[in-house]
C-alpha cells in the first residue's frame, strides 16, 4: 500500500523536474533568440549607416560637380548671356535639367530647359525669391529637394558669378 503514494510522489517530482527543465530551456532559448536578434539588428544598422554615409558622400560629390559646372557657366554669363553656353551645360551635365540667368535686379533674362520651352527675355521677377537673394549675399543657394509631377528628385542651385570666380579659379 505504501508503494502507491510513493509512486505518485515520484511521478509528481519527475513531472515537476521535467516542467522546470522545459521552462528553463524555453527561457534560455528565448533569451538566446532575443540576444541573437538584437545582435543581427545592430549589425544591419551598422551596415545601413555605412551605406548611407557612402551614399551621402557620393551625393555630396555629385552636387559639388554640378555646382562647379553651373558656376563655370555663371562666370561666363557675367560677361555675356548665351543660350549656346546653357545648351552646352545641358549636353555635358545630364543631371542639369534647366539653366537660367537672372540679371542684377532679379529679372529672368534667359532659361534653357530639357523639360519646358526655352525662354529668352521674359523679365519674370525673381527678386524676392531665395534663389536670387541668397547668392546676392555671396554664396550658393541649394533649394530643398522637390519632385516634378511625381518623378525623380530635383534641386535648384543658384550661384553668383563673382562667387564662381573665387571658388573655382581657372
Amino acid at each position: 500500500m505504501r508503494s502507491g503514494p510513493r509512486r505518485s510522489l515520484l511521478r509528481k517530482y519527475a513531472l515537476l523536474l521535467v516542467t522546470l527543465l522545459g521552462v528553463a530551456l524555453t527561457a534560455s532559448g528565448l533569451l538566446e533568440m532575443y540576444s541573437s536578434y538584437q545582435a543581427h539588428k545592430n549589425a544591419l544598422l551598422a551596415i545601413q549607416k555605412g551605406e548611407a554615409s557612402v551614399a551621402a558622400s557620393r551625393i555630396e560629390q555629385f552636387i559639388a560637380d554640378v555646382e562647379r559646372q553651373v558656376s563655370l557657366v555663371a562666370e561666363a554669363q557675367s560677361v555675356r548671356v548665351s543660350d549656346l553656353d546653357f545648351a552646352r551645360v545641358l549636353r555635358n551635365v545630364p543631371a542639369v535639367a534647366e539653366v537660367g540667368y537672372l540679371d542684377a535686379s532679379g529679372r529672368e533674362q534667359l532659361r534653357v530647359s530639357r523639360l519646358d520651352l526655352d525662354v529668352a527675355g521674359s523679365e519674370a521677377d525673381f527678386s524676392r525669391e531665395q534663389k536670387f537673394l541668397a547668392p546676392k549675399l555671396g554664396g550658393p543657394y541649394f533649394s530643398p529637394v522637390y519632385f516634378r509631377d511625381g518623378s525623380e528628385p530635383y534641386m535648384t542651385i543658384a550661384v553668383p558669378a563673382r562667387w564662381a570666380r573665387s571658388r573655382f579659379p581657372a
